[in-house]
């Protein structure tokens, strides 16, 4: 996609937390992440948070003659119109959020918004990396294209002494 008035490339990335709550560090960082593109500290990025808290439960009897509801369609649309993904979201039970798999779930319906998409994670961490590790086991399966380095986890529990940021 090219900006009308400058000519250069724009990356389109969906940003998509996995956690409900309004003021989660997983969502902060996802604010900070779309702060800095629209600033134009990183240029040729547009980052656009993409709701799933009002998604329903995947369902397939929602499914009418075809088609999804509209809201899950909306969703769709914008996974398929993204050039990238942007994840956070913290993890449950060495798991993804059960927010963050039913969206997951809804576009990966066919026909498969995910396809080819290249993707990349953060998380703001307190227990481990199991539920980065396992986003991308799914993401194999729905050919998403995760970035494997480096992997980006920002410890939100321990108070800082300085900004401890674990990239491996």
């Amino acid at each position: 996609m090219r900006s009308e008035e400058e000519g250069k490339r724009v990356i389109k990335v969906a940003a998509i937390c996995g956690s409900l709550r309004k003021s989660s560090f997983n969502r902060g960082i996802l604010r900070a992440a779309m702060k800095m593109c629209s600033e134009t500290i990183i240029e040729g990025i547009e980052m656009e948070n993409i709701d799933i808290t009002e998604l329903p439960m995947i369902n397939v009897d929602l499914v009418v003659n075809g088609e999804f509801p509209p809201i899950v369609e909306e969703f769709r649309r914008k996974i398929r119109e993204a050039d990238a993904i942007f994840f956070a979201s913290p993890e449950y039970n060495y798991s993804v959020t059960p927010l963050l798999k039913n969206a997951i779930d809804w576009a990966s319906r066919p026909p498969n918004a995910w396809a080819d998409k290249p993707a990349a994670i953060v998380s703001v961490e307190g227990s481990g990396k199991c539920g980065q590790y396992h986003l991308r086991q799914i993401g194999v399966f729905l050919d998403i294209h995760f970035i494997n380095k480096p992997e980006f986890f920002l410890n939100g529990v321990e108070p800082p002494k300085n900004l401890i940021i674990m990239v491996t």
